[in-house]
Parts: structure tokens; sequence; C-alpha cells
């Protein structure tokens, strides 16, 4: 066999798995380094478990477009010390794939920087792991590839190389020496080349046999002593779009722990580290990048056969008055209560939403505008009855209470439920944007795998560190609004006229003052207001996380999110279309920012 092909790579990533899956427990009895926790097996098969889902019953034009499926899914998968190694040797190794098939040339050098690429992701390094075993294969078939051209005659003998490897890393380690075992991580790297061998024969040689029940022989023999854990908890976690170097995360990381391995492809990066620290850890991951997942796991209890992974599922309820994106509801299964307005005089108006609809209204004449109420408790209920049915505690962040009946109407509809213990209803003391930052911080401690109780902790610490503003652009809707008498409203205008825009924030839950600035338009003192306001929070090193609505005026959202992250670095969550319940009083036109320091 002188090539490669999509449909071989496919046959040999499920049999990875299923040997992995098969003989696991032979992996996890010989797990002694680097901590005792005999969950190596576990942590391959899982990270096998997901490269599989992510290709099986996908068709793929080409090896290109495999490899990029195969790869998220071990970085989404990926766990354990060995698991995030393996997938830092697919890193390497799967992207030097040719895009139709590969020959033993380039197998030689997917194995070379898929070589270099585990060796790279590991803070420290050392002799004896499953690194020789990758290493060892890796320049066997780069070697032969010189003057061999079958790849069933290569994968021969490298296997025999890592064999060889496996072995030697006995006596490599005085820890493997104790115990009489060999590099449990090395083992079953062995095993998975063993099962792309496996795939590539017709039938299986008798030397792969014995090879494979050669290198489990050291496990039935295992020494037992004493070992010490250094660190009690292991973290991996997967993040977006990380904002550090990986120099960076290590130098933070590596003061808080053993262990490290980092493996970034394309945006995304997987973390791994052993630490006595967990809460700091998750500190530093959260200020790296966005966290997709996180796993905490209690090493401890795993050693002693107790239940040792932090298993939190919560849900999220809020309103439609954050102005979520779509997507973020989608993504983190968000079911939303919504407001209710009532405008019948608007409803055969021309217009794509309320605010387009409220100015055609103004140029007919039309004096009746929308009226606003609160969610009402029935469709709380019908979004907790949907959450319960989904995860075992649910989190509702309501509208403030100072200005809405929306945290009385979930209450109540707490009350109705089965089980209402599993329900906890959190006044967020904003609105709108405001809300929405609380909502996107709620995500996060709960990818973090934080407790409900941790949670609500840390949104109550973070509702005086929310700041949210409002900026009016014609002041006649307020005033039809019957919220500023019409000498007022006028006043308001001819100050605009010169450029003085009056401001008003919500501040302990209540809609108030925010003083006045000077600037061109409605962004620019947005963007004065927030820079001012954030000095000092940027001063000490701080991000701030903003989130902007508004009123059929994207072209001043758009031009306020431009000069946040040019000028100030701010992370602009998203740009929404503002709620009615807030902004059919303020009218159209109107600019919300919120702004949250992280």
């Amino acid at each position: 066999m002188e090539h490669l092909t999509q449909k071989e790579f496919k046959k040999m990533i499920f049999s990875s798995y299923e040997k992995i899956e098969r003989e696991k427990e032979q992996i996890n009895k010989i797990n002694v380094f680097p901590v005792p926790d005999q969950d190596t097996g576990n942590n391959l098969a899982a990270t096998l478990k997901g490269i599989k889902q992510a290709i099986e019953n996908r068709d793929f034009n080409d090896l290109e477009e495999f490899s990029q499926a195969a790869l998220n899914g071990a970085l989404a998968f990926a766990q354990g010390n060995a698991g995030v190694i393996y997938t830092g040797f697919l890193s390497g190794f799967l992207p030097c794939l040719d895009k139709n098939s590969t020959d033993a040339k380039k197998l030689a050098l997917a194995f070379e920087k898929g070589e270099e690429k585990a060796r790279q992701s590991i803070q420290n390094p050392v002799e004896g792991t499953i690194l020789d075993v990758i290493e060892a294969a890796a320049e066997t078939i780069k070697k032969e590839s010189a003057k061999e051209t079958d790849i069933i005659i290569l994968f021969r003998k490298a296997i025999e190389k890592a064999q060889q490897a496996l072995l030697a890393t006995r006596e490599k380690m005085e820890i493997f020496r104790k115990a009489n075992v060999v590099d449990a991580g090395g083992l079953g790297f062995l095993m998975i080349l063993e099962s792309y061998l496996d795939v590539l024969e017709e039938e299986k040689p008798i030397v792969a046999k014995a090879m494979a029940g050669e290198a489990v022989k050291p496990s039935e023999q295992i020494k037992r002593f004493v070992q010490i854990l250094v660190n009690r908890y292991e973290v991996v976690a997967l993040i977006e779009e990380p904002k550090l170097s990986d120099e960076e995360i290590k130098e933070k990381l590596n003061r808080l722990g053993n262990s490290l391995v980092l493996v970034r492809h394309g945006n995304k990066m997987k973390i791994h580290i052993h630490t006595d620290y967990p809460d700091e850890v998750k500190k530093v991951i959260n200020t790296a990048g966005k966290i997709l997942n996180l796993r905490e796991e209690d090493m401890a209890k795993e050693v002693a056969g107790e239940e040792s992974v932090r298993k939190v599922s919560i849900g999220i309820v809020t309103e439609d008055v954050t102005a979520l994106l779509p997507k973020i509801i989608e993504k983190y299964q968000i079911e939303l209560a919504f407001a209710k307005y009532d405008w019948s005089a608007g409803e055969n108006l021309p217009g794509e939403n309320i605010y387009q609809k409220m100015r055609e209204a103004d140029k007919q004449g039309i004096k009746a505008f929308p009226k606003t109420s609160q969610a009402a408790p029935k469709s709380y209920l019908d979004a907790y009855e949907k959450q319960l049915n989904k995860f075992d505690k649910i989190l509702c962040i309501t509208i403030t209470s100072k200005l809405s009946g929306c945290y009385n109407s979930a209450k109540q509809a707490e009350t109705m439920v089965k089980e209402p213990q599993r329900i906890f209803v959190f006044d967020s003391l904003t609105a709108a944007a405001g809300q929405a930052l609380l909502v996107l911080r709620a995500i996060e401690l709960i990818q973090e795998q934080r407790e409900i109780s941790e949670v609500i902790k840390e949104l109550k610490n973070l509702i005086p560190k929310t700041h949210l503003y409002i900026i009016f652009d014609d002041p006649k809707w307020i005033e039809a609004g019957g919220r500023v008498t019409k000498s007022q409203a006028k006043w308001i205008g001819r100050m605009k006229k010169l450029r003085f825009h009056p401001l008003m924030a919500i501040k302990n839950g209540l809609i108030a003052k925010a003083g006045i600035v000077w600037a061109k338009d409605m962004a620019e003192a947005l963007f004065k207001k927030i820079s001012k306001e954030s000095q000092k929070a940027r001063k000490q090193g701080k991000t701030i996380r903003v989130v902007i609505n508004h009123a059929d005026n994207i072209n001043d959202a758009e031009k306020l999110k431009k000069m946040l992250k040019q000028k100030l670095k701010a992370e602009v969550s998203f740009i929404s279309l503002a709620p009615a319940v807030i902004c059919a009083q303020a009218g159209p036109g109107t600019l919300l920012a919120a702004w949250q320091e992280i």
C-alpha cells in the first residue's frame, strides 16, 4: 500500500477508538505518572470518541476538510494529560496530509510535525513518557521512508521501535521501576499505532499481536506503593480566540501547578494543568480567552474511588429584554420569557421593526404609541418547564425589580413548578444591555463548572460594576410618553443642537441622570462617558466588556463599537436591536451601551 486516502484514515480513527475503549482498563491500571489516578485509558478513550463523533456520518470533500473536523473533535473532547498530548500530536500530524491521498514521504513529515507539536505542547517534557514512544515512531518512519514506499511496512517497523521505546520507559523513571510498569500514555499511543496497522492489513500479522501482548505484560505484576499527589486538582479547558500568547499563558499558569499542556489550533486552545489552586487557574483561563468548556477533577477523590469530576447542570432563563443574539440563545440553550407591548395603531404600518413603525406613525400624525407591560408568570413557567427537562437547576436573571414587575412574575412562576427548590430567581437591578452582560458572565461561570451559589455570589458582586447608559435621539418621544414635560423636552432639544448630550443611566435599579457630555454625536458622547468611567479599571490592566443596543440606529452603534475596540481595546460582545419594553418610550434612534470590567 503506497497511499492512504480519506477512507483509510476514517477507518483508522474508528479502529483506534474501538481498541482503546476495549483495552482502557489495561492502560488505567498501570497509570502511576504524573499522578496515580488510574484514568489514562478513560481519558484517551474519551478523546478518541470525540474525534470519532466529529467525523462519523459525514462526507468530506478532501483530507484537509476531514483533518479540520477531526482536530475540532479532539480539541473539544480531549481529557487528561495523555489525551491533550495526543491532541497536540494530531495538531501537527493532520495538517500535513495531502488533500486527496498521502504517500510514505508525506506520512513521515506528518509524524515528524506531530512529534514536534506534542513536545512543544508540554511545559516541562521529561524522558520516559509518551513522548519517547511518539518520537521513536516518528524517527523510524522518517528514516525508513527514504527507501521504503509501502506504508504497511513503515507502520510495522515504527511499531517495533515504539514497542522498544515503551519498554525502555520503565527504566528511565524511578516511579515506573518501583511500580514495575511502563508509561500508560505511551502504551495507549502504541495501541493506537497498532489499531492503524490492523486497518491497513487484511489479516493481523503474528508479530503485531505478539507486540501488543508483550507491551501490556508488565501491567500484570504492578507493585503498589504510596504516592503523594503533588497537586490535587486537574483542570482541562477549551478556550476560543486566545488573547494571550502561549508563552504568556504558560507563564501565568506555571506558578499554579504542574503537568501543564497547551495545544493551539486555529482560534482554539486546549489547556491542561494539575493544581492546588483551581479557582486561580480558572481566573487565568477566563482572562486568556472565551471558555467553551471546562472540566475540574479532584484527583484525590478519584484515587480513592469516589466521584471526582465536578458536574454542574444549570440552565438559564431570562427575558427578551436582554436582546441577546439568536446564536447565543441557541448555543447556550437559553429560554426566554416575553415582555409585552400593545400598539394596535401600528400593526399595519410599514417597517421592519417597531422603531421604523413609530417613525412612520409620527409622519402620519398618529399620536398613540406602544404601551408596554411585564412578562406574565405563564411565560416564565413555560421557560422553567423546558429547562427543568434539560438541567438540574435553573437560574432566572430578571430585569430590575425597581422598574418592572418581571421579577415578581418570575417568583410567582417559581411557586407553580413541582420542584421550586431547583429554581433560583436573580434580580439584575439593571436592564437591556446591562442585563445581557450579567447573562454572559453567568454563561462563563457555568462553563467553568461553578455551583449555583457561586454563580449568584459572583453576579451580585458584579451588579455595582455593571454600568448602563442611555442617550436619546429626539426628546419628543420621551415627551409623548409622559416622561418629561414639553418645556423640558424643548430644553433637551436645544442642548443637543449645541452638541451637549444629556445621558441617563440605571443606578441601583432605578433610572437616574448620568450627566451631560459635549460631543459631535451620540456615539462619541457614549464613548467619552465609557472612556472616562472605565479609566481606573483599564489602568489596573482590566479589560472592559461592552454590549450595545440601538433603536434602529445601527450606524451610531457600529461607530461606537469601532471607537471602543480601537481606542479602549474593549471587548464588544455584540450589537443588537434594543428591546421595545425599554426603548418604545425612549423612541427611535436611542442608543444604549453597558460596560463591565472583566
